[in-house]
């Protein structure tokens, strides 16, 4: 079996930040903790996680809406099983299960909807920015959180600049027929050969800088930075139940804040499940309010055990009822990955 680098590479990252969440770990006062928690939260925990993909069934239905007619009926489980499979497969394949599933079904430019997933997740960014900003306002201006939202503010805003800047005028046309206007010069073998690749390229560009057409309607775009808002607030509500499972009373202005650091600290590379930097984040985040390891441990358990086991029972439902298997996944999308 072939073991790239960039698995290795995973692998090493995800075992650094396990260091640092078993130091000085009191496993049995972890246990404790977590048989401490009020299991009657579950189904609360459950419906609101629902909800925040649901939310992103919507959300998805507007950013496509030009593209493909899909009734949200399919879309919402559509959006739970990407989820899912963001749980359990690396680099966020979940998403590109989304535009290849799409793609396949309603014979659309895959590559297109893959750039307004794109265009989702850099929306969802600039949501979580807000969220940490509040936090920071009204409870907590800790100085690691705050260099992490001035990273975070800086990649996501100049995303979506790029992303607008690149819709609004689309060069790849212009840069590609200069690139191959200058291939004149080589001989007709090399000339041939780059012109077919730049071919391609320019095609993929295109497709994908047309993801983002939410840019020409002002009322759609309004609805999909509002259902993102709707995401993140169910998001933050699934934390806000998973708390007070364990009895602890915090202000809302701390889930902000907590949701806001934990999301953005996450984005950082590792292997499947997010092991490793989300355990860490949720370290970090809730010692500032003067929470323990073993309390901050459980409480990120519960909620993503249950979240997880609530998205895969309705992804099974969805791959079975649409015959598609994992192993599918796995060979088709990504071999698509590699495509793109």
């Amino acid at each position: 079996m072939k073991i790239s680098l960039k698995r290795i590479v995973l692998f090493l990252i995800t075992c650094i930040f396990l260091v640092v969440v078993f130091v000085n770990l009191n496993i049995s006062d972890l246990i404790k903790t977590i048989k401490n928690f009020n299991y009657k939260y579950i189904i609360l925990l459950s419906f609101s996680a629902i909800c925040s993909l649901s939310m992103r069934g919507i959300c998805y239905k507007q950013l496509i809406s030009k593209t493909v007619k899909a009734p949200l009926k399919e879309l919402i489980p559509l959006c739970i099983t990407g989820a899912a499979l963001n749980i359990v497969l690396p680099a966020r394949a979940g998403d590109l299960f989304r535009a290849w599933y799409t793609g396949s079904k309603y014979n659309a430019d895959k590559v297109k909807i893959f750039g307004s997933v794109i265009l989702e997740r850099i929306f969802d960014g600039l949501v979580i920015l807000c969220l940490l900003f509040l936090g920071l306002i009204l409870y907590s201006k800790n100085q690691l959180a705050l260099n992490l939202f001035y990273a975070s503010a800086f990649v996501f805003i100049t995303s979506l600049f790029v992303c607008y800047f690149a819709f609004k005028f689309n060069k790849t046309d212009c840069i590609c027929k200069y690139i191959e206007e200058k291939t004149q010069i080589l001989p007709d073998f090399f000339k041939k050969i780059i012109i077919k690749i730049i071919g391609c390229i320019n095609k993929l560009c295109n497709s994908f800088i047309n993801g983002f057409e939410i840019f020409q309607s002002p009322q759609k775009l309004i609805f999909v930075i509002l259902s993102v808002v709707g995401i993140w607030f169910f998001e933050c509500l699934c934390y806000y139940i998973t708390i007070a499972g364990f009895g602890i009373d915090v202000n809302w202005t701390v889930v902000l804040f907590i949701m806001g650091f934990i999301a953005l600290a996450c984005m950082i590379p590792s292997t499947s499940i997010f092991i490793g930097p989300y355990q860490v984040a949720v370290i970090s985040a809730f010692s500032i309010y003067n929470i323990n390891k073993e309390t901050a441990i459980a409480i990120s358990i519960v909620e993503q055990a249950v979240v997880t086991l609530t998205v895969s029972v309705i992804a099974s439902i969805f791959l079975f009822k649409n015959d598609i298997s994992y192993k599918d996944i796995k060979q088709d999308v990504m071999c698509e990955k590699n495509t793109l």
